[in-house]
């Protein structure tokens, strides 16, 4: 018995050490942006993405999940997604917007993010869909943003932002990232030619269709 506790135990911090990752990129991206290394912090924000990507991944597939993995999961996402992607979008509009509107604009992406995840926290578990868009994915939007359209117009940048604080803490549902696999074949097709097309439109791409799926799917289950 021993033995079996103290094997579960060394898998549930191995997901874990990809959590801690997940910070410490976090971290990262808050001093990159503070210090104008604005490519830098979004590289860092996706970083971040693709930890929590991993380590939710991992924690089925070795059955490692615990009630102190997903509170500090919670921690890592409040500190990448919502304070360190606050910063990235502070630091990136600074220069142009009115200081009032985007320190509005902070603030609510700040308390939407806590809101957004103290709400999944009590939550009932859906294997299936989120209840708002994930912070995962509004940090990973932003942040594909930033580095394809640096030289936004501050009006749209803001309002990207604003957008992306207001559907965290939406009614709509997003499907979760595991069960994108059960995509049909083509559009993974699809995936794999725009990306070798232009990898840029891809992103884009990918953000829209994710970002317009949760209205979508709310309105066809509202109207059907």
């Amino acid at each position: 018995m021993t033995n079996k506790i103290n094997h579960t135990n060394k898998r549930t911090w191995f997901v874990c050490s990809f959590t801690a990752l997940n910070m410490v990129l976090g971290l990262m991206a808050l001093f990159a942006a503070a210090a104008g290394l604005l490519p830098l912090a979004a590289a860092c924000l996706l970083g971040s993405v693709l930890c929590d990507v991993l380590d939710g991944m991992l924690a089925r597939k070795l059955n490692a999940n615990s009630e102190f993995g997903e509170q500090f999961d919670s921690l890592a996402d409040m500190t990448s997604f919502t304070i360190a992607s606050a910063a990235l979008g502070y630091y990136w509009l600074q220069a142009s917007a009115p200081a009032p509107i985007l320190l509005g604009a902070s603030a609510l992406w700040v308390v939407a993010g806590a809101a957004r995840l103290a709400r999944f926290n009590v939550t009932p578990y859906n294997g299936y869909y989120f209840q708002g868009m994930p912070t995962t994915a509004v940090s990973a939007v932003l942040a594909v943003a930033y580095l394809t359209l640096p030289q936004v117009h501050w009006g749209l940048g803001v309002a990207l932002f604003v957008a992306l604080a207001l559907l965290m803490v939406s009614v709509f549902p997003y499907v979760k990232f595991a069960q994108l696999r059960r995509l049909p074949k083509w559009c993974w097709l699809l995936v794999v030619i725009l990306g070798v097309l232009n990898f840029t439109w891809l992103c884009w791409a990918a953000a829209i269709a994710y970002v317009c799926s949760g209205p979508v799917m709310w309105a066809r289950r509202r109207w059907a």
